[in-house]
């Protein structure tokens, strides 16, 4: 973050919209986000951040840090009950069996939804239903 300003009004921003506040580290000059985010609430972090820093003349730069599981940690992971991630063949069988007017249906719904608030599974339904849509659009 060039200044502490900066990053006060960054954090403001995500605080409005509802997403992960990350701490700011005066050291590195950075915000830091916690360990338990996760990936769809990533990814609209990611877009808030990008959209924010553009209108600012800003570049986004992202790093990834890792580090050993604590057990607790662990632990709380397998006890999680987000709903698994789908094979892609099983989400393909699961798409194909909807008609046109239902999978636009599923496709609005879960669109309604917050990035944040979906499953991983929902996500990759979202994702899936997005793609199918753009290959039937005629190209001009």
């Amino acid at each position: 973050m060039p200044s502490e300003e900066l990053a006060q009004e960054l954090q403001e921003h995500l605080q409005e919209k509802r997403l992960p506040v990350g701490s700011y580290d005066k050291g590195r000059r950075a915000l830091q986000f916690p360990d338990g985010t996760n990936p769809s609430e990533w990814s609209n972090l990611r877009g808030v951040v990008e959209k924010w820093a553009k209108g600012r003349n800003l570049e986004m730069s992202e790093s990834i840090k890792l580090q050993q599981n604590r057990p607790e940690q662990a632990q709380a992971k397998s006890e999680a009950k987000s709903e698994p991630r789908l094979d892609p063949q099983e989400l393909k069988k699961r798409l194909d069996r909807l008609t046109p007017e239902k999978a636009m249906e599923r496709f609005n719904y879960l669109s309604s939804k917050p990035w944040s608030e979906l499953t991983d599974a929902e996500y990759q339904e979202r994702l899936e239903l997005a793609q199918r849509a753009l290959e039937k659009k005629p190209s001009k």
